[in-house]
């Protein structure tokens, strides 16, 4: 069953913004694990805000939502076409449940997943580079560590967002391959951070090729995902 991120916040559907972001606040402070707070009931408050918090994943959460309790497919884009194209064939339609649920797991898992991905495997040549100038510089160093404990926050989000709602079965190939591409992540953050430790070359190189691998998967996750057109 899938997550009502309203009630993890213990707010209605109608809440603001202000009041997503105030009811948030105080649960961290009540349920943090420093506070004696269980670390769990921290993680679905963080994935319950990472969703509402955002205008465009909120709206996308919303309309699945409501389509769930109606018991109706969510509406789908239309696309135009110039009068000198041919209006492609349309393919056999899946049931409205099924659409239903693909669309729920596309705009409220793997597309905040993805963006988040996005933010650790895009930069990180660039930390590469900048690392080579000279690893054992104080400031060098201190801004890859700090790239580094970013983008676990952000992997760990990603991992709380899959693990959120279940994929679709027609979804399970880029369900898979999304798991796989965040391991990778989570592996290769961690080889990394070794290497922050004792600049041992061993690490550095198995963190980096670890996160090629975690390149790749993505692009092949953004070909498949354009193929839907959901």
């Amino acid at each position: 069953m899938t997550r009502d991120f309203y009630k993890e916040l213990g707010l209605s559907p109608a809440a603001t913004a202000a009041e997503i972001k105030g009811a948030y606040r105080q649960l961290v402070k009540r349920h943090h694990p420093d506070a004696g707070g269980d670390s769990q009931r921290i993680v679905a408050i963080n994935l319950a805000y990472g969703v509402l918090s955002q205008a465009e994943t909120r709206q996308a959460y919303d309309a699945t939502r409501q389509s769930r309790v109606q018991g109706q497919a969510p509406p789908r884009e239309t696309k135009r076409y110039h009068r000198s194209q041919k209006r492609p064939a349309p393919p056999a339609s899946p049931s409205p449940n099924t659409t239903m649920e693909a669309y729920h797991w596309l705009r409220v898992v793997f597309d905040p997943a993805n963006r988040q991905l996005s933010k650790i495997i895009t930069p990180f040549p660039g930390q590469l580079r900048s690392l080579a100038d000279n690893p054992y510089n104080d400031k060098i160093m201190a801004l890859f560590c700090r790239y580094i404990s970013d983008s676990r926050r952000r992997v760990d989000l990603v991992q709380a967002l899959y693990e959120s709602c279940c994929a679709p079965p027609t979804l399970m190939d880029l369900s898979t391959n999304l798991y796989r591409c965040f391991c990778h992540v989570q592996e290769g953050l961690s080889q990394l951070d070794f290497y922050t430790m004792g600049y041992v070359d061993d690490y550095l190189r198995d963190g980096r090729e670890v996160m090629r691998l975690a390149r790749q998967l993505r692009h092949g996750l953004q070909q498949r995902r354009r193929q839907l057109h959901l």
